[in-house]
């Protein structure tokens, strides 16, 4: 054996007795120690949420949060508070807002999601007052320097209802996508009391306009303002998140609602136009409904991935625990995108009876969000209130929680292979925990809302309390953890 290959093969023998513990590691290079907490300057300790982060062209972040203290609802609505990051988690603190930060007051009553357009502009929405007090969606779009832009609406928000001048029911945004060409598509949740829950899509002009050509709703001079429709005839059903698919089609995800008990993962294709297919074509639900002693029905839809143009990942929570299932889109034979089945290659947690799905080992737990991995790996995040989870004994870097201490939520990661199947190389069976350092130790309350890859490292927006024992003055976070790839920023990637 050549020296070379010999040093080869001890560097693999060394990674490979440190891989466990290297796979969960907090990347210390970034922000301050691996983490970055944010709020708003001078906010004092109210409580900040992240909700939202997208990569900017220079590889940073801009990242959302809802900020209390917003004029909806007499004064207490919330604020958008934007930051702008490098790629090392630090805030850029010229060129965008006040030292990086932007705070707006949109007279909303939510932010739940943004995204960022392919001219580098922020695009948020979130819930606000209607007509008769109910919600309406919120649309508000920021110049890529965090500056309002008045191009769009005039003032740089606007607000839509699927029935203008109704007073019938609420609307609230869930998820917000832009087209290659700008115009906004904006998926939620229309109530109209009782069982009759329904999703809404609407797309918007780039000036902010109604873009009539999309949805099946008459707008009464010839054209449409949206889509209201359910992944069921006649079940009620929730939306999560609304991906663009082949060839210009749009996958709406999310849950149907058999009864209080029992809910599916379910989807629905939309064409181009925003029209769902009739009797319900391409549209399908996918129970995860977990077996077994404690069983449950009732399974939620948080996210959906685009894995490619005809396949996507839906996860969520099945029963209080981490739950996936992939999906594929296919062609009728006519040539449209109209048919909908889960994906047989998705191997999951090989539950006798429930092939294609998998469900998590951990109790108490809420999958929000997912991403994938150059190699094809799956990162899902969100939390857990279980406090059975074991820890690794050595764990004394501090850049997450040490064996025995107690939380009342820790954000949770957990990584399946390509074929969704559980990665026992990463943590503890495929999952580990963490909680943000605090003002006087770990917090007592982490959770992680959304994931994203930089390169081959997972990067984490959530929450969490600033207080070591009790649930008080909660702010954003963002953390980005270590890879197990060698030269996963270099010249060779080697899973």
């Amino acid at each position: 054996m050549s020296i070379r290959s010999a040093l080869f093969t001890a560097l693999c023998l060394l990674l490979a007795s440190a891989h466990a513990k290297a796979d969960v590691a907090v990347d210390a290079s970034f922000a301050y120690g691996g983490w970055n907490r944010l709020y708003q300057p001078g906010g004092g300790t109210q409580d900040e949420k992240g909700v939202a982060f997208a990569r900017t062209s220079d590889g940073g972040y801009v990242l959302a949060m809802e900020v209390p203290g917003g004029g909806a609802n007499g004064g207490t609505g919330k604020r958008i508070g934007l930051y702008r990051l490098n790629r090392n988690g630090i805030a850029v603190t010229s060129g965008f807002g006040s030292s990086g930060f932007v705070l707006k007051d949109a007279w909303l009553t939510s932010v739940t999601d943004m995204t960022i357009d392919a001219q580098g502009r922020i695009v948020v929405v979130g819930s606000t007052p209607g007509q008769g007090g109910l919600a309406d969606f919120g649309v508000i779009r920021f110049n890529a320097d965090g500056s309002d832009d008045t191009s769009f609406a005039g003032d740089g928000g606007t607000v839509f209802s699927f029935e203008p001048g109704s007073t019938g029911y609420n609307e609230a945004p869930t998820s917000v996508l832009t087209d290659p060409d700008g115009r906004i598509v904006v998926a939620g949740n229309l109530d109209f009391g009782g069982a009759d829950k329904r999703l809404g899509v609407v797309r918007l002009n780039t000036d902010g306009s109604i873009d009539s050509s999309f949805g099946d709703i008459s707008d009464g001079s010839g054209g449409h303002r949206g889509t209201d429709a359910t992944f069921v005839s006649g079940q009620g059903a929730y939306a999560s998140r609304i991906v663009r698919i082949v060839d210009g089609y749009y996958l709406i995800t999310g849950t149907s609602v058999f009864s209080s008990t029992d809910t599916d993962f379910a989807a629905r294709i939309l064409t181009p136009d925003g029209s769902p297919w009739a009797n319900f074509a391409g549209s399908a639900t996918f129970p995860i409904d977990e077996p077994g002693p404690g069983n449950s029905f009732y399974d939620a839809v948080n996210d959906a991935v685009v894995v490619d143009p005809t396949t996507v990942l839906l996860v969520g929570s099945a029963g209080g625990k981490f739950a996936a299932t992939r999906v594929r889109i296919a062609a009728n034979g006519f040539g449209n995108y109209a048919i909908l089945n889960q994906d047989l290659t998705f191997a999951g947690s090989s539950i006798p009876g429930r092939p294609y799905r998998y469900i998590g080992n951990t109790a108490s737990s809420d999958c929000r969000s997912a991403a994938l991995r150059g190699d094809g790996r799956i990162v899902l995040v969100g939390g857990t209130s279980s406090t059975t989870i074991s820890r690794f004994a050595d764990d004394t870097d501090g850049m997450d929680a040490p064996a025995g201490n107690l939380w009342a939520r820790a954000g949770l990661v957990t990584r399946l292979n390509a074929d969704g199947s559980p990665d026992t190389t990463f943590g503890i069976g495929g999952s580990y925990p963490y909680l943000s350092p605090g003002g006087n130790g770990q917090s007592y309350y982490t959770s992680f809302e959304r994931v994203r890859f930089d390169g081959f490292q997972p990067v984490i927006l959530g929450s969490a309390v600033d207080n070591s024992v009790a649930i008080s003055d909660s702010d954003a976070v963002i953390v980005r953890l270590e890879s197990d790839v060698i030269f996963a920023d270099g010249f060779q990637a080697h899973p």
